[in-house]
């Protein structure tokens, strides 16, 4: 799991959020993600795939600042590089 920190906090009806933990990715997620891209395409695909792995609500995700969401996104990226020797 990694933990990130928001440069950004989000405001919900459930409370502010500061940091958002990513677990690593099932294959039920990349299937979920594959079905976001056939109905909204790429940026659609992302915001499912940032969901899944923190447990944020996709309209929660939709708020959130578009640094913040890179700097998630590059954290995600990192769960599918290949496993070093």
């Amino acid at each position: 799991m990694t933990t990130i920190t928001l440069r950004e906090p989000l405001s919900t009806a459930e409370g502010v959020i500061s940091t958002v933990t990513l677990r690593r990715p099932k294959v039920k997620d990349l299937k979920q993600v594959d079905a976001a891209r056939a109905e909204g395409g790429d940026m659609q695909a992302g915001i499912a795939m940032v969901a899944a792995i923190t447990g944020l609500s996709v309209e929660v995700v939709d708020e959130m600042d578009a640094a913040d969401f890179t700097t998630i996104s590059e954290a995600l990226a990192d769960f599918f590089q290949p496993a070093r020797p």
